[in-house]
């Protein structure tokens, strides 16, 4: 493969070894290599509709897309992109979501973080990948129509139940949406108690429809 002037330069700074097999990195993604980067593999079927998430779920959720299993590369590379602050990740992570083709939408939302969380992290990662969304598929993102009023504990770390009532009131409605078609970003989705929040206070605002997309979800 010939490197352009730019990607020599680059790969001359970003000099790490890949947390996944230690071979040197590519400057794209790194710190992984190519070759695991090109492991990451797009479920054969996007949308769902149907599943076993929390009983609420599909109450307040019109579809789920996600692009891949939560396994494997994509799910060390989000946790780089998170934990570890490499943004420019989330930028590359953002571009393998927007390969999908999404349904007729009028805005779209990232899953808003807790303003105490934003100055530990320093960013949302559902902003970045909404940032790539909006811009690939040329929809208006709203940054503060949602906002989380809730400083919960990491979803993560708790068990199903636990997550149902850590995030249970956690989001406000700023903004009217009335009868829109809303695009809901997140990276994750494992029991759905996060995106079922967001989808209930956006529909008790009147939303028409609310489409969930994510990076990546527990099979």
């Amino acid at each position: 493969m010939k490197l352009s002037l730019r990607s020599l330069l680059y790969d001359l700074i970003f000099q790490d070894n890949c947390p996944i097999c230690n071979k040197k990195s590519y400057w794209k993604y790194s710190p992984f290599c190519l070759d695991c980067w090109n492991e990451i593999k797009p479920l054969p079927n996007f949308k769902i509709t149907t599943g076993k998430f929390h009983q609420e779920f599909w109450k307040y959720v019109d579809s789920l897309y996600t692009f891949a299993p939560y396994e494997g590369t994509i799910k060390e590379v989000i946790h780089y992109f998170k934990y570890c602050k490499i943004i420019r990740l989330g930028r590359e992570l953002g571009k393998l979501l927007s390969t999908i083709s999404p349904p007729v939408l009028d805005i779209l939302i990232p899953v808003p973080l807790h303003s105490k969380k934003i100055k530990t992290r320093e960013f949302n990662q559902t902003a970045i990948l909404a940032k790539e969304l909006s811009k690939s598929w040329k929809i208006k993102l709203e940054l503060e129509v949602l906002i989380k009023i809730k400083d919960t504990a990491d979803q993560a770390s708790l068990d199903v139940n636990q997550r149902k009532s850590n995030i249970k009131n956690a989001y406000y409605l700023k903004k009217e949406v009335k009868d829109l078609n809303i695009g809901l970003i997140d990276d994750v989705v494992t029991t759905g108690s996060t995106l079922i929040e967001c989808a209930k206070v956006l529909k008790k605002g009147g939303a028409k429809s609310i489409h969930a997309f994510t990076l990546a979800r527990v099979l």
